[in-house]
């Protein structure tokens, strides 16, 4: 155990009650996700699990390896979008001049260097979304460039700079202190997750009587608008696949009860043919790429290679399509899937709300479903379905900083939307606080990646975020004391 790992407190240890004994150190839980421990007679702070159980790697060296990675990262993610320009410009939203990139370098600047927070914010929900999202605005300001539409992108330039700071601070440096439920027992959580699997079957089956379908991947847009389930349904079908099925695998996994984490990813799979939905599809082996990561690398690594490695694996592709061994009108479904779908949409939904709303009347959050009977609209339909007859390039959800703020306020207000939004995440950061980074990273997986084309609110509700953020505040820190207390280092 080396004390650098951590800070010296105040030597007394009057007081010092502990949770467990790890290699013969004890050990107690701090209400912040930190472990206070006894090293040669004082009380030592350990950030987080990673720094208790694994510190032999310095705390300096560890940020700069996550600076190193941070630099890498941007620099990946505009490699990736220049040539998702040159492979996907038939889609009209953007152009491609090679002359522009040192402009497009230029721009990106501003966002990369707020990537320095992701090299000294504890690990948390908020911390893993945030660097989500700025995947998002980062290919977004390289984007803007050799955007095609003509709306004032140098105020959209400040506008999403500011709304970034807005949101990435409280959502990364913000954890509220909030009162701790009573502890669930071990046969009371037992139920629980009984109870996740069973009412997961049941939506599954009830959902199967309206739409079961088994098709490939790129026959899904051909049969989706088939799919009506009632209103009930689709909130039952967007929380048990975003919510309850990954904290239930991610739970099983921690207990190592690997026979009902693969029955949970298996029934996460089986929605697929009920939604149609390529998330869907592809969640369990997503919770697995997570699960597997966790294992070799720390936190604030881990958060970054997530995303890092998906889309190394599609540029490594683009060596053959620049050789001719691949045509980039077959692309390939690595880049396609990574750096795409899940990297670059986002991205070109932001330019896309920028146009539009540059010309058109801002929603003022009349697109939210509870409050639109009481407000007036300007639209009589959702705001997906509308541009998507406007652009015509398919249906077009959106992130926060999209549709809380570009399409409800305008750029000058977003960033006052994006700090509310914020907020909101910060209280999820609280309700998670006791838990270990690990397993509020893995658990929030299909949410992390959902956050990323759909707004706050719909997050909240239909897709999950509200009923994980629940689980996490009921679920006891004693079950993972146990596994630390054991040497298992997945905890962390």
């Amino acid at each position: 155990m080396k004390v650098s790992a951590g800070t010296t407190k105040d030597p007394g240890l009057s007081g010092f009650r502990p949770d467990g004994y790890y290699d013969g150190v004890a050990y107690k839980f701090g209400p912040d996700g930190s472990i206070d421990a006894i090293v040669s007679g004082r009380v030592v702070r350990f950030d987080d699990f990673d720094a208790f159980v694994r510190p032999n790697l310095p705390r300096r060296g560890r940020k700069w390896l996550t600076v190193s990675l941070l630099v890498f990262y941007a620099i990946a993610c505009c490699v990736s979008f220049f040539f998702v320009q040159r492979y996907y410009s038939y889609l009209g939203v953007t152009g491609y001049d090679p002359e522009l990139i040192p402009k497009a370098i230029a721009a990106t600047l501003p966002l990369a260097a707020l990537s320095l927070l992701f090299a000294v914010g504890r690990v948390s929900f908020g911390y893993a979304l945030s660097f989500y999202l700025f995947t998002t605005l980062l290919e977004y300001s390289w984007l803007a460039t050799f955007s095609t539409f003509h709306y004032n992108k140098g105020l959209a330039a400040l506008s999403i700079f500011f709304s970034a700071i807005a949101f990435f601070i409280p959502a990364i440096f913000v954890t509220p202190k909030i009162p701790r439920p009573p502890e669930l027992s071990e046969s009371a959580l037992s139920r629980l997750l009984f109870g996740i699997m069973a009412v997961s079957g049941l939506i599954l089956v009830w959902a199967s009587t309206y739409h079961f379908r088994v098709i490939g991947i790129q026959d899904i847009y051909n049969y989706r608008s088939e799919i009506e389930l009632p209103g009930v349904l689709r909130y039952g079908v967007g929380i048990t696949t975003g919510a309850l099925l990954p904290f239930a695998f991610t739970l099983f996994v921690f207990r190592r009860n690997w026979s009902a984490a693969a029955g949970a990813a298996v029934l996460l799979l089986l929605f697929y043919p009920v939604s149609l939905l390529k998330l869907t599809l592809l969640a369990p082996a997503w919770l697995i790429f997570l699960t597997i990561l966790s294992l070799f690398v720390e936190m604030r690594a881990m958060v970054i290679l997530s995303l890092l490695l998906p889309m190394l694996a599609g540029l490594a592709t683009v060596v053959f399509i620049e050789r001719g061994l691949l045509d980039y009108h077959q692309m390939n479904f690595i880049f396609s899937i990574a750096n795409f779908r899940m990297l670059a949409v986002p991205a070109f939904s932001l330019d896309i709300y920028n146009d539009f709303f540059s010309r058109n009347p801002l929603t003022y959050f009349c697109q939210i479903s509870w409050l639109k009977p009481y407000v007036s609209c300007p639209y009589s339909e959702p705001l997906a379905v509308i541009l998507a007859k406007a652009y015509g390039i398919g249906t077009l959800n959106a992130s926060l900083f999209a549709t809380e703020g570009i399409a409800s306020v305008g750029l000058i207000l977003a960033p006052l939307a994006a700090l509310a939004c914020g907020l909101v995440v910060a209280f999820g950061n609280a309700l998670s606080s006791h838990l270990p980074p690990r397993f509020v990273i893995i658990s929030s997986g299909i949410v992390l990646q959902s956050f990323l084309n759909v707004p706050l609110t719909t997050m909240l509700l239909t897709n999950g975020a509200g009923a994980l953020f629940l689980l996490w505040y009921l679920t006891p820190a004693s079950i993972f004391r146990a596994s630390v207390a054991t040497g298992n280092q997945m905890q962390g």
